[in-house]
């Protein structure tokens, strides 16, 4: 047992690792196999294998451990959380703890998959090494966010919104790599970028309007790369121009929502925004 309340359970959290790099080693043995079975599902859809499957379920297991070790915290009852009326009993989620977790798995592994063809296996392991740093952060970052320490709080959250912007520059390079139709590439960065905005936004005052707040980002993100699809760029500099606009808005948005807002870091956050999407740009001309 863990004497101490306030410190993460390491070892449940070193084993849920560990358990997602096996899987995940699963996941890039079975994408490597030629005979695999592939399913097409037309136009310009990315071809889905047995992987995705598996990487669906690891999400899953990751999601559900996440959400039961952020309800086991002994101050998780100072926030709201869902309610889950099952008639017979009620079940307590903390969904907003799932996004950081599951997303540390499936930003690894599209990121990387996008280099295998040139480093082969070198970046699979890559992919494991960020998978698992990536994860073992994020747990124990969510854990300290909670901690009745403002102090240690503060820098939870500050490694949770690094994290963020790891894992939306790392999707939002890979969507834009696919070059799928806007229909297509739109709905999934803003939802990617919809649900990292939870994961952020959830720390403001606006707890009634999160859902609508978070959609307005993943809204802006979809409309953006409406027009990127138009802009022959590498698909880093493409996911960087997303990171750029998802980093001042929900930056934007969270200093509205505090409980005394500034006009300052609306200007360093314009300010910030405009000399690194010009930079972007300039890179590419």
């Amino acid at each position: 047992m863990n004497t101490d309340s306030s410190m993460p359970r390491y070892d449940r959290i070193v084993s849920l690792v560990l358990l997602v790099l096996l899987g995940m080693a699963v996941v890039f043995l079975v994408d490597i196999n030629p005979n695999i079975i592939r399913a097409q599902l037309g136009g310009d859809l990315p071809v889905i294998t047995v992987s995705w499957v598996i990487l669906a379920a690891i999400v899953i297991l990751t999601s559900t451990a996440a959400d039961l070790f952020t309800r086991d915290h002994p101050q998780v009852h100072a926030r709201p959380l869902w309610l889950l009326d099952l008639r017979f009993t009620v079940v307590e989620l903390a969904p907003g703890f799932w996004i950081l977790p599951a997303y540390a798995v499936i930003t690894s592994f599209t990121f990387f998959r996008l280099f295998s063809s040139g480093l082969q296996m070198f970046a699979f392991v890559l992919a494991l090494i960020a998978t698992g740093v990536l994860l073992l952060a994020a747990l124990i970052a969510q854990h300290y966010s909670m901690d009745r320490q403002p102090e240690v709080r503060q820098i939870a959250l500050m490694v949770l919104q690094g994290l963020a912007l790891l894992m939306a520059f790392g999707l939002f390079s890979a969507i834009y790599y696919a070059r799928m139709r806007t229909l297509y590439s739109a709905v999934l960065v803003g939802s990617c970028g919809a649900l990292l905005a939870y994961s952020q936004l959830q720390w403001t005052q606006a707890r009634a309007n999160l859902g609508l707040l978070s959609f307005m980002v993943g809204l802006v993100l979809a409309q953006a790369l409406w027009a990127l699809n138009y802009w022959a760029a590498p698909f880093l500099l493409g996911g960087a121009m997303l990171l750029v606009i998802f980093y001042v808005v929900t930056g934007m948005l969270a200093n509205a929502l505090t409980e005394n807002p500034t006009n300052r870091p609306y200007w360093e956050y314009g300010v910030i925004g405009a000399i690194l999407m010009s930079a972007i740009i300039l890179s590419v001309i």
